[in-house]
């Protein structure tokens, strides 16, 4: 055989740095994923520059600025949630009310690209066909890191641009750039080993997020507790980048960590991976019945099958965080609720002072438990394209029923169950931090229910897209969530009108800080009906599946 024969022949998929294959799998996660990539990098980079480009207009003077200090020194709910505050200059203040949001958004985003390429990939079966390739082992785990690394480095450059750009100083700029793209490196991490676990998409990325979300508590915990108990904030990834300290006394050694945990979450994940079968998972299947019961013999009881397990988990989440709130927050709020700003803020919402800052907070929930909704309508088109709807609907359903019944339980049930949830939740933490228990049940369910219309529509309109361009459903959906969180971030910097955030976004008729018509919950929740019945009405006049 001559030396260019030899040279020619494919190389084995073992050999070389990355699995056989790999690249070929980026540029189809590229290509996949691409709108996905577009409205996260967006919205996580509309988080971070909307907040601190805002930051001279939200505390322009230095009184106000060491107003903002104080409040951050003396209600621990605000380090709890969000982060500490290491300077009272408007830049690192801006940056610490931030900090909470941009991470989670940027672990979000990774989270979702890791499980969309690997997990969901075998559950589909293409991963199983792509087999039948020269690809390696591996190359759809490698692949995906891959993309999510490199779109945090991406999401690093746009911030630090964004920022550098604004007049910020650049090492702050820098730092707080790279304290967002880490969290989704952290994120992607996580997910690569949750993928490993679990067998279904959804349940992979609600472990993973789930724990980036305990993580961050624990460092709320340590950085609430002082002193002696610091040392809980360097126990776990959202501490360290905490720690970093952007607009301060930057410490850069802080992120050292961060390329250590990728590596091994990474090590941990191929390691997991060998040891369990293509499709399945490390954690066992409960196996079911021999028989089903008689009640599922309906397609919303087969709705609420499939979707049980990721709102229970939900729930769960929502409850406990709720009840955290509720009890931290009513120690903070008997003893501050008399300071100038808690009644000036109590002004501005309508509210009681005592209730100032749990309105903040319930209002805060709205978009994560939006974003639950919008995942569950999403499965009528993973049914839709996994063949398993076809199959449904050559029985005695109809598309009517098939795709009504996933939309009440997104658009209506799933939503519903949450915001009662964290209205208890929330009431129950309130009375047992030292307010009447009942009462404070009533008037924070009443809150938190008050806020499902806007839900709703959101919901819609994803379901509208799934009937009229299904192949888009997913980024109209997200693309609308997305356009409900980075307007009311302008609005607030004072970047875009009250007039055109009233226009664009639902979620601005029901938070009582914006004067939105009297009738607005009712309008609400007819704009969603119109829009549900719009969707099913496109999708029985198209070709199943599309």
């Amino acid at each position: 055989m001559s030396a260019r024969a030899a040279t020619d022949r494919p190389r084995p998929a073992g050999r070389g740095v990355l699995p056989a294959g790999t690249g070929h799998l980026v540029r189809l996660a590229l290509r996949r994923d691409r709108v996905l990539i577009a409205v996260w990098l967006t919205a996580t980079a509309g988080i971070v520059l909307g907040g601190v480009a805002a930051a001279e207009a939200t505390y322009p003077t230095p009184e106000a600025r060491q107003e903002r200090w104080e409040q951050l020194r003396t209600v621990p709910v605000f380090v709890l949630f969000q982060s500490r505050a290491f300077s009272a200059g408007a830049e690192a203040l801006a940056a610490q009310q931030a900090f909470a949001a941009a991470t989670m958004c940027a672990a979000l985003g990774a989270v979702l690209l890791v499980v969309r390429g690997t997990r969901a990939e075998e559950s589909s079966g293409r991963r199983e066909l792509l087999a039948g390739a020269p690809l390696g082992r591996h190359a759809d785990l490698a692949a995906a890191l891959a993309v999510a690394l490199a779109s945090g480095a991406v999401l690093a450059t746009v911030v630090a641009g964004g920022l550098l750009a604004a007049g910020l100083p650049a090492a702050g700029a820098v730092a707080l750039a790279l304290v967002t793209a880490s969290a989704a490196w952290v994120g992607a991490g996580l997910a690569a080993v949750a993928v490993q676990f679990a067998t279904g998409p959804g349940a992979a990325a609600a472990l993973a997020l789930g724990v980036f979300y305990a993580m961050h508590m624990v460092r709320g915990l340590g950085a609430l507790a002082g002193g002696r108990a610091l040392w809980l904030t360097w126990l776990v990834p959202n501490g360290w980048l905490e720690n970093v300290r952007p607009f301060a006394d930057e410490r850069w050694w802080a992120l050292a960590p961060v390329p250590v945990w990728v590596a091994l979450a990474a090590a941990a994940a191929l390691a997991l991976a060998d040891r369990r079968d293509l499709g399945s998972g490390l954690l066992p299947r409960r196996g079911g019945p021999v028989r089903a019961k008689r009640w599922l013999g309906s397609v919303p009881a087969l709705v609420w099958r499939l979707d049980r397990a990721s709102l229970l988990v939900w729930a769960s989440a929502v409850a406990v965080t709720g009840l955290a709130v509720g009890y931290a927050g009513a120690g903070a709020m008997a003893e501050y609720a008399d300071m100038p700003w808690v009644r000036a803020m109590a002004a501005e919402l309508h509210v009681a002072p005592a209730d100032t800052f749990f309105v903040y907070v319930v209002f805060a929930f709205v978009f994560p438990i939006a974003a639950q909704a919008v995942l569950t309508a999403l499965r009528v088109r993973e049914e839709e394209r996994a063949g398993t709807g076809e199959l449904l609907l050559a029985g005695p359903t109809g598309r009517t029923g098939w795709a009504l019944a996933h939309a009440a339980a997104a658009a209506f049930t799933a939503p519903v169950v949450l915001l009662l949830v964290l209205g208890a939740a929330v009431g129950a933490g309130s009375g047992a931090g030292g307010g009447e228990v009942w009462a404070g049940v009533a008037r924070f369910t009443a809150l938190t229910l008050s806020l499902a219309p806007a839900v709703w529509v959101v919901v819609a309109v994803t379901v509208l897209a799934h009937g009229a361009v299904p192949r888009l459903c997913a980024a109209v959906g997200w693309s609308v969530l997305a356009v409900g969180i980075l307007t009311e971030v302008a609005v607030k910097a004072g970047l875009v009108p009250e007039a055109l955030f009233l226009l664009v976004s639902p979620f601005a008729h029901v938070n009582p800080y914006y004067q939105s018509v009297p009738a607005a919950h009712a309008l609400l929740v007819a704009l969603a009906a119109a829009l549900t019945a719009a969707g099913v009405w496109a999708l029985r006049r198209r070709d199943l599946p599309v």
